[in-house]
């Protein structure tokens, strides 16, 4: 996702997150008479939630598969799921 935006007002369309709960993100479907709250219609979902202004941030529009804006770092824990793995011979112990 992006940088912290310090943004003030949003714009119908444009695709936030909330500050405190980064799991809750969409599109911005309308701005209350008031002028500091937005509805958002959040992502996956016909479900809409209201939010100040002071508490979501633009983000960047998805780039990729999956909605990941950040690459894998090389060495990371990244699972291949098309090699076999035989776990009894496992380096970890407990692991199942």
């Amino acid at each position: 996702m992006s940088d912290i935006c310090d943004c003030s007002y949003f714009d119908e369309g444009d695709w936030v997150e909330c500050k405190l709960n980064t799991n809750l993100f969409g599109i911005v479907i309308s701005q209350s008479d008031w002028g500091r709250f937005y509805t958002v219609q959040l992502a996956g979902s016909t479900e809409t939630r209201v939010f100040h202004a002071a508490t979501i941030r633009h983000i960047d529009e998805f780039e990729g598969e999956g909605g990941s804006a950040e690459p894998v770092p090389d060495g990371g824990n990244v699972i291949d799921f098309t090699r076999a793995k035989d776990l009894r011979t496992s380096k970890t112990k407990g692991a199942a």
